[in-house]
């Protein structure tokens, strides 16, 4: 699965298969160097990332084609090594991971185009926020622990993730998290460590009595959105900056919407950052946990570099790095 030549000659095979279940070509060479780049980049990102699997169900127009995904449902079809197809079923605009297909967590995208992301390298990016995912959720007992959260109040599909009835129009919170965020931006955008340290002292502060605003349930709704989401958005933005000098191959580099590694690297984190100051708790509910989530892992890792470590013995929490 890490080696190249072996993903391309496995992908590229698809196109002696009919045209209704033909993999297209763009398709064929983002895939193999995802595969390619995460396996040179993700042990930098974070410790022992290369050893996950990344089953992946790529969602086109008419069909969906899985790759390496161990005894497929019945209703997929071999079409070479290790990448089986079947009629589509989820929509071609997917950017998600979770058990599709059984136990085992899947990233279900779709085409760049037919994504938000749109273009190629952006694509692989988000791609890797994805396979964070996968790492996540294959951390033994995973799936049990989230059941014990007592969140999902009889939801057995996992939409309570999304749908979750956190207070994001309450106007004290709304004002609260705006504070919260503008303390979190300005500690980020302080260069002198000098200045930085009490800044981020303050930072802590007052994320607890942001928190202890909140009930029980609200609380670790909040608390794992952060831990699961923005951590993940923080491991997108690390893995751009760890691409920023990934030598593509040629294929990859002669794609149409081809942007370089480098140059998106130049400017992942910015975005993030400037996605955080501008998120609104009552505008944009949820959503705001991927910039907050990843802005308080740029934090950690100025505060306590060894942070990812302890990332797994407190599940769905952040709370024990800024006591």
């Amino acid at each position: 699965m890490r080696r190249l030549a072996p993903i391309l000659l496995l992908l590229t095979s698809a196109f002696a298969q009919p045209e209704a279940s033909k993999l297209p070509s763009m398709d064929a060479t983002r895939l193999a160097e995802f595969y390619r780049l995460s396996s040179q980049i993700a042990p930098e990102v974070w410790p022992q990332w290369d050893k996950t699997p990344a089953p992946l169900l790529l969602v086109t127009n008419n069909d969906e084609f899985l790759f390496h995904y161990a005894d497929p449902p019945s209703e997929f079809k071999k079409i070479s090594t290790d990448v089986y197809v079947r009629p589509r079923q989820f929509p071609t605009s997917f950017l998600a991971t979770f058990p599709a297909l059984g136990a085992q967590s899947i990233i279900v995208i779709g085409q760049a185009e037919n994504t938000s992301v749109k273009t190629s390298t952006p694509w692989l990016i988000t791609v890797m926020h994805e396979h964070f995912h996968q790492l996540q959720d294959g951390h033994p007992g995973m799936f049990e622990a989230q059941d014990h959260l007592g969140l999902a109040h009889g939801d057995q599909t996992g939409m309570w993730m999304l749908n979750y009835p956190f207070p994001y129009d309450k106007p004290e919170l709304v004002r609260s998290f705006a504070s919260l965020r503008d303390l979190l931006f300005a500690a980020l955008k302080e260069n002198d460590d000098k200045k930085f340290r009490p800044l981020a002292k303050h930072y802590a502060s007052e994320r607890k009595k942001f928190f202890a605003q909140l009930s029980s349930d609200d609380r670790k709704y909040l608390s794992f959105q952060l831990w699961k989401e923005g951590i993940a958005r923080y491991t997108q933005v690390k893995s751009a900056e760890a691409a920023a000098h990934y030598k593509p191959t040629a294929e990859y580099a002669a794609l149409p919407d081809y942007e370089s590694f480098e140059s998106y690297a130049s400017k992942a984190r910015a975005e993030t950052l400037d996605e955080l100051k501008e998120a609104d708790l009552a505008k944009w509910k949820r959503v705001v946990v991927y910039s907050f989530g990843a802005s308080e892992g740029f934090l950690l890792d100025r505060t306590n570099p060894k942070w990812k470590d302890g990332y797994f013995q407190n599940l769905f929490t952040l709370d024990p790095y800024f006591q």
